[in-house]
């Protein structure tokens, strides 16, 4: 699906998006990816979302203070997180969603546009 916003003045926006893959920048990522700022990390690891240490350690690098938000795209469908993710997340004093990837594609570019800085942990749609 193609995205259409006008006056787009970010580079990190999400463009377009399928089932297989997300592009931003025009650059297509097939993999799982993680976003802030510029940074765009490949994740091969599909159940990277389920990785306690990954997920803490990537906001603990990045300090909560340095955060507006916390965004999750858990694939197809709302999956939910390890409660222990949950807990680590609600004690960041962050705020946070988790939702369907189509939907974080979606919020992600929203947020993006009122200069939020956000931290987007996103599943591919497949």
């Amino acid at each position: 699906m193609q995205i259409e916003f006008e006056n787009l003045t970010n580079e990190n926006f999400i463009s377009s998006y399928a089932k297989s893959y997300i592009v931003i920048k025009n650059k297509k990522y097939f993999n799982n990816i993680i976003i802030f700022a510029s940074d765009i990390d490949n994740v091969v690891d599909p159940e990277f979302l389920n990785q306690e240490g990954l997920v803490k350690n990537k906001i603990q690098d990045l300090k909560a203070e340095n955060l507006d938000f916390i965004l999750f795209g858990t694939g197809k469908k709302i999956e939910q997180l390890l409660p222990s993710t949950i807990k680590f997340v609600i004690n960041t004093n962050v705020p946070f969603e988790i939702m369907n990837s189509c939907s974080a594609y979606k919020t992600y570019n929203i947020l993006l546009s009122q200069g939020k800085k956000i931290l987007s942990f996103l599943k591919l749609d497949t």
